[in-house]
């Protein structure tokens, strides 16, 4: 992850402003309301947890995971600065083989398109949400990416080309998809899914 390690010094600035209204969008899509546990992932420097920490009750956790080592020590910062110690979890681990207590809600916020192997590892995530929990995934689409879109991959590891809804869609009920307000830094159609798991 040594990339994203040094990415992390220059994400908040690059990209915080950029995706902050999709970030609140993908929260009220959660409906924290009655969440008890949320799995933020990949919660790289933290920049959901303004808007899941403020949606979630009293009593509500999030736990936050990244593989890289780099992103958690700026999601730290963030999580010490707001003092959400109590209310935020944050752990280095692989998507592929993490271990958590079940969760009610999963939060994939661009994740997708740059996990290998993403139907696999969307299908892990998915034996830690509890029957009933409900599951929002946040990323990029374009069939024929442009400039921009090869740009994002380049620089994000990334493959906006994958059609990463349908892994929710496969395992779902209610499933929906929405295309958020555009922006062509995005290089590409944003797009927020959401489902809930048979109970």
């Amino acid at each position: 992850m040594g990339w994203y390690d040094w990415f992390a010094n220059i994400y908040d600035s690059s990209l915080e402003e950029l995706y902050r209204d999709a970030r609140s969008a993908s929260a009220s899509a959660l409906d924290l309301g009655g969440a008890a546990r949320v799995l933020d992932l990949p919660t790289g420097t933290g920049q959901s947890l303004d808007s899941l920490v403020g949606g979630l009750p009293d009593a509500g956790r999030v736990l936050g995971a990244d593989l890289s080592s780099g992103m958690l020590a700026k999601a730290r910062k963030r999580v010490a600065k707001h003092g959400w110690a109590e209310r935020v979890t944050l752990l280095e681990a692989d998507v592929h083989s993490i271990e958590v207590a079940p969760v009610d809600r999963l939060h994939v916020f661009l994740g997708l398109t740059a996990f290998p192997r993403y139907e696999e590892a969307f299908e892990h995530l998915w034996t830690l949400l509890e029957p009933g929990g409900r599951a929002v995934v946040v990323d990029v689409y374009a069939e024929k990416p442009g400039l921009q879109g090869k740009m994002v991959n380049l620089v994000a590891g990334a493959d906006i080309t994958r059609r990463a809804w349908e892994p929710l869609e496969r395992l779902c009920e209610g499933f929906s998809r929405t295309e958020l307000p555009a922006n062509a830094k995005y290089g590409g159609a944003l797009w927020l899914a959401t489902g809930t798991k048979p109970a």
